[in-house]
């Protein structure tokens, strides 16, 4: 994206300095914003049957929001979380702006699009192994792809988001070192 458009974004968005295990946004917040994160990282997940499911990590370069705020209310998201999970810095953008921006800026509109893309095709190839890999194959893909999550994020979370026990995932640790 060109710096014009950058200072575009920027210009609609207020910097927010956030501490770890502040909840960004939830089902009872009704958050409306768009958020870039400069610093830190985050977890989205939803509780299902009580119990927290991960479904997604984000950290500095990357984009997260409240799915019912940017799709509109959507069955199934009702119980959906963000959570700051370590010291963080983010620029919030409301989605009601950056819909307009879609609108006069093809070049936002077609970065949007191009997030919004590549994070259906990680969706799609994560339900995929889940149908057909292993335990262990789903780890050592993660291990390989993101790293950095077995450095900054609690295991439970990882845990979660494989669709493991965390019981299993420290065989599997144990196993593979």
């Amino acid at each position: 994206m060109s710096d014009g458009s950058i200072h575009e974004l920027l210009a609609h968005s207020v910097v927010l300095e956030l501490p770890k295990k502040h909840t960004l946004t939830s089902s009872l917040l009704h958050d409306r914003n768009f958020y870039f994160i400069e610093k830190g990282i985050t977890r989205s997940y939803c509780v299902i049957h009580g119990k927290e499911v991960t479904s997604w990590f984000s950290m500095e370069g990357d984009i997260v929001f409240s799915t019912n705020s940017f799709y509109g209310e959507m069955q199934g998201y009702e119980s959906e979380f963000v959570q700051v999970l370590e010291d963080a810095v983010l620029y919030a953008l409301p989605v009601k702006d950056l819909e307009k921006l879609y609108w006069t800026n093809i070049e936002i509109a077609n970065w949007s699009r191009l997030l919004h893309q590549e994070a259906f095709i990680e969706t799609e190839k994560r339900l995929i192994s889940r149908l057909y890999k292993s335990a262990e194959e789903r780890y050592m893909d993660l291990l390989q792809t993101r790293p950095i999550l077995f450095q900054r994020v609690n295991l439970g979370y990882i845990a979660s988001f494989l669709g493991i026990s965390q019981v299993t995932l420290c065989h599997l640790r144990n196993k593979l070192r």
